[in-house]
Formats: C-alpha cells, sequence, structure tokens
C-alpha cells in the first residue's frame, strides 16, 4: 500500500504516450479503483524543456516530451506516478520500439525519479489493447483485491468503443488524412498544431477516431512494432478509398521505425503523401510552408482531374 489506511491514493499519470495509446483506460481502471488519478498537464514549452534539459539527444523526440511529464509529477503531491512496462503482444511477435518498452528505466538512471515513486506494472496487449494481468499486477501494488480489479477491468471492458464517423467530404474542400503515432497526432503541442494549420488552408482533416476500427495492434501487417502495424493499416484503408484526397505522416525525429515506414509507404500507396518530421525546434514557418505547398499541389491535380476541389 502507498498511502495511509482510509486515505485516498494520489497517483500520477504523464499525459503523454502511454497514456494516449491507450485511450486513457488506465485512468478509468485507477478510478474505478476509487483511486485520485493526478494527471500532467496537456504538453507545453516549459514541460519539454524539463525533457530535454535530461535527456541525451539520441533518444527521440516524444521521449524528451514524456521525461517532462514525469519531472512535473514528481514535484507534485502523488503517491506514486503510473509508468507501466509494455511487455508485447500475446501472440509474442509484436512488440513496442525498445525505447517505449523501457520508459521507467529511462527516466530513473537519467535521475529524473526514483524507483520507488514509480508503479512499474508489466502489461502486455492484443488487438483490442492491454489484456487483464498487468491491471491485475497494478491492482496488487495497490493492495486491491484480485475481485476488486476484475470488476474494475469488467466495467472498462464493457464500455462501448467510440463510433465510427463517416467521412462526409464537401463538394470544394480536400480531405487529408493524419496518420501516425497516437501520441504525435494527439498531443497538439507536439505536432506544432498540425490540425488547425490544415484547417486554416481549407482543408478537412480526419485522424484514426474518424475511421473503421483497425484495433490496437493489427496482426496482418507481418510487421514486429505495434504502433508501425497501425499506421500501415491506417495508411492502407485510407489508400484505398477516394474519400481522402492526401495523407500527412507525422513523423518524431529520431523514430528509426517510422523513418522506414515513410520509405515504404512513399513506394507502395498511390494517394499523394506528406512526411512532416516533427522536432524539438518548432519552426512554424517552414511547417506551414510545406503544408501550403502540399495543399496547393492536391488542389491543382484535384483540378486537373475533375476531382472535389475543381
Amino acid at each position: 500500500m502507498v498511502a495511509e489506511k482510509g486515505s485516498k491514493l494520489q497517483i500520477g499519470v504523464p499525459r503523454s504516450i502511454l497514456h494516449y495509446e491507450f485511450g486513457e483506460t488506465l485512468v478509468q481502471f485507477l478510478t474505478l479503483l476509487g483511486v485520485n488519478v493526478v494527471l500532467s498537464p496537456p504538453t507545453n514549452q516549459e514541460i519539454f524543456q524539463a525533457g530535454k534539459r535530461v535527456v541525451i539527444d539520441e533518444l527521440c523526440f516524444p521521449i524528451k516530451i514524456f521525461a517532462g511529464h514525469v519531472a512535473y509529477l514528481t514535484n507534485r503531491d502523488v503517491d506514486k506516478i503510473l509508468v507501466p512496462v509494455i511487455v508485447g503482444h500475446e501472440n509474442n511477435r509484436m512488440f513496442p520500439c525498445h525505447p517505449r518498452s523501457r520508459l521507467a528505466d529511462i527516466v530513473c538512471a537519467l535521475g529524473i525519479c526514483k524507483a520507488d515513486r514509480l508503479l512499474t506494472p508489466a502489461f502486455r496487449f492484443n488487438r483490442d489493447g492491454l489484456t487483464l494481468g498487468g491491471f491485475r499486477e497494478l491492482a496488487h501494488l495497490l493492495a486491491f483485491s484480485e475481485d476488486e480489479c476484475d470488476r474494475a477491468f469488467k466495467a472498462i471492458s464493457s464500455c462501448a468503443p467510440n463510433e465510427s464517423h463517416t467521412i462526409v467530404t464537401s463538394g470544394n474542400t480536400l480531405t487529408i488524412g493524419i496518420v501516425g503515432r497516437p501520441y504525435v497526432v494527439q498531443d497538439k503541442w507536439a505536432n506544432n498544431h498540425v490540425i488547425q494549420r490544415l484547417e486554416a488552408v481549407g482543408c478537412q482533416v480526419v485522424t484514426e477516431d474518424d475511421a473503421k476500427p483497425i484495433g490496437y495492434a493489427p496482426e496482418e501487417t507481418g510487421l514486429h512494432f505495434a504502433l508501425a502495424a497501425r499506421t500501415v493499416t491506417l495508411t492502407r484503408m485510407w489508400d484505398s478509398t477516394s474519400e481522402i484526397d492526401g495523407i500527412v505522416f507525422l513523423l518524431p525525429f529520431n523514430c528509426g521505425p517510422d523513418g522506414d515506414i515513410a520509405r515504404y509507404l512513399n513506394r507502395m500507396i498511390k494517394t499523394p503523401m506528406l512526411t512532416l518530421v516533427l522536432d524539438e525546434l518548432q519552426s512554424s514557418a517552414g511547417l506551414i510552408t510545406r503544408i501550403e505547398a502540399f495543399v496547393d499541389l492536391l488542389n491543382r491535380s484535384c483540378a486537373v482531374v475533375g476531382g472535389r476541389s475543381s
């Protein structure tokens, strides 16, 4: 137990990486157990700088952001900070990228947080997301019974998934699909507000939330990195429909798996694709120029072939 009997546990959850990946499932689970969850705020310059000061350059951009979120929580009144260890798929053929599976080790090695301040249950996943074993370990670490855990897990499992939206195209508006890791697609600061910038130049923007559900870890691609399989599956799906005029792939700087995926997709798909490399420099001018050029080319292409933007 990490708090006196009768008191309410305060568990910090970094609003980064795993929080975006699993749709707040862990937050819902802890809340159902009666735990008070303290989320770090949305990413901002101050949080990023806190991570950048201690993270070595070789680690990817999202890891620096994550470190900043953990640093924020270490200075707050929380009993523990939840940093799960994501082991891999139940089929033992798909895995997270290596740094993302060792987040707890990274923040401890960099001196951001002491090991005894962390909660580090080990989780496996399948197509639907995190599996029961990790939740039982987390509940046990917090001194909850297996029955309490199973009731909470059943409650979050029975929640209806978000319904996918039908993509409704308008006559003179380009529709752009965004692909990439959830923790850069959904983190507005990390992606330099790319969705709002596309909308500002007249585009309709859709993300995975608007698509037919593809599952957390699609197994049909033959890839061994779970999020890479997800990106490839979504891109192929959008490449096969006339509703999507262009695709923007958000690539975090220094991400080896996504670098390979970007090259593969550029060779394999027919839909025009813009790859935007996201880094700590946050150069808005260069980003806007590339977006405007991409949209201009799509408009010209659609006009030539009699597409929606003609």
